[in-house]
């Protein structure tokens, strides 16, 4: 769609609902955020199938609970939402619309069973450690989600399921067998490292030539934190067990 010009190209990211990027970074990642990506879909379908205003108010009466975050401002609103709050709200969703007509009455057991199905791939994928019989779990999830998920279809919620991410989701057993659990490929980690070596250091100077000013920073942080190791050391450790090397 690229090669019939920018104006075209954009138009056929709207109607798929992504942005217009031509070379997008994560084109050749053989993994992808099932958060970000699947859950953040059917989050977007499920508001659409219910309405925004009848999800917001299932939002609010979850009562308090210490496992759960509850959105005491709904769901609906939310902009910019992370990782984690898509997490959090994985949490909620199936309890938002079990046992919730959909309109004019139709029963909501087809939807239930997809998002049921998308949530325990979601949270099967997550294991550190995989059997066959997790795998055949993972797969039977992902089937349950295939089968079910033309309710949005027929509510005219969605024409197709051309979605890369969706796609990806038929070939994590393979990899998982492959390459092992998908704990492996966090990206987590990384993101946590560009906060602490990146964000924290370039908002501690003063934002001009800032790359000398943000590795001096994080240099001087370093041997902070290794002085501050070897106090704590020096002081556990009785002296005549002391070697120094």
């Amino acid at each position: 769609m690229a090669d019939q010009g920018a104006a075209a190209f954009v138009e056929a990211c709207r109607k798929a609902g992504i942005k217009p990027i031509f070379e997008p970074y994560w084109s050749k990642l053989p993994y992808s955020n099932l958060y970000q990506g699947v859950f953040k879909h059917m989050k977007n379908w499920i508001i659409e199938a219910y309405g925004t205003h009848e999800i917001d108010a299932h939002c609010q009466c979850l009562p308090p609970n210490h496992n759960i975050h509850v959105f005491m401002k709904g769901i609906s609103s939310l902009q910019r939402v992370s990782g984690a709050e898509h997490a959090q709200i994985s949490h909620i969703c199936l309890g938002l619309v079990a046992e919730v007509p959909l309109a004019d009455g139709m029963s909501n057991a087809q939807l239930v069973k997809c998002l049921r199905g998308l949530l325990d791939f979601l949270f099967l994928a997550q294991y550190p450690a995989h059997s066959t019989t997790s795998l055949g779990l993972l797969s039977n999830a992902l089937d349950r989600f295939h089968t079910n998920k033309n309710i949005f279809i027929d509510l005219g919620i969605r024409s197709n399921f051309h979605i890369p991410k969706i796609h990806s989701m038929n070939h994590y057993v393979d990899s998982i067998k492959r390459m092992g659990t998908l704990d492996n490929f966090n990206t987590e980690y990384t993101e946590q490292l560009h906060i602490d070596m990146a964000k924290e250091a370039y908002g501690a100077s003063n934002k001009k030539d800032e790359l000398l000013q943000m590795t001096r920073w994080l240099e001087r942080k370093e041997k902070v934190m290794k002085h501050s190791l070897y106090i704590s050391w020096h002081q556990a450790v009785p002296p005549l067990r002391r070697t120094v090397r």
